[in-house]
């Protein structure tokens, strides 16, 4: 059963289905950089600190593209079945994850460059911690971001910086 962008209450679910997909994959990508960040995370080398927070950082970005990914998956089925029950929790459970996989990114960024610095950049814990620092900027891109909603773009920087922009301009 498909429904049209003038169902009320239910997006079209092609663009549904799209973002659903785009949740996976990041996920699939922090689950990649966990990995990345966890094989990096050798005790005794110079920088273990900042590695062992860049995987920890890697398990919290994991989770939040992970809750995003459930919470399409979820509303995404109660769509294609007419309905729209538990949009509003899942959407509020949505936001929060993306919100804290800004924090998750950030985090994972500064300990695994850091880390990979003090490691030597060209060693096998350095190297791993690259890999992990680019992994976790394109999760967070494709599964972060990706909050549950009916429309709209991303929650991304420049999107939130032109909704601001909009605001203070209506207010003037």
């Amino acid at each position: 059963m498909t429904h049209s962008v003038n169902t009320p209450g239910i997006p079209d679910l092609g663009w549904a289905a799209n973002q659903r997909t785009l949740v996976s994959v990041g996920t699939g990508l922090s689950l990649l950089a966990l990995a990345a960040a966890k094989i990096a995370d050798q005790p005794g080398v110079e920088g273990y600190g900042f590695r062992l927070m860049s995987w920890i950082a890697a398990v919290v970005l994991l989770v939040c593209c992970g809750v995003n990914a459930w919470c399409w998956h979820s509303q995404l089925r109660q769509w294609r079945s007419g309905g729209d029950e538990g949009y509003q929790q899942r959407r509020r459970l949505s936001l929060i994850a993306h919100l804290v996989s800004y924090a998750a990114v950030l985090v994972g960024m500064f300990s695994a460059i850091e880390g990979s610095a003090l490691a030597g950049f060209a060693s096998g814990a350095g190297t791993l911690d690259g890999i992990a620092f680019i992994l976790m900027i394109f999760g967070q891109i494709f599964g972060g971001t990706q909050y549950l909603r009916r429309s709209g773009p991303p929650g991304t920087v420049p999107t939130y910086l032109r909704r601001l922009n909009a605001k203070v301009q209506s207010l003037r």
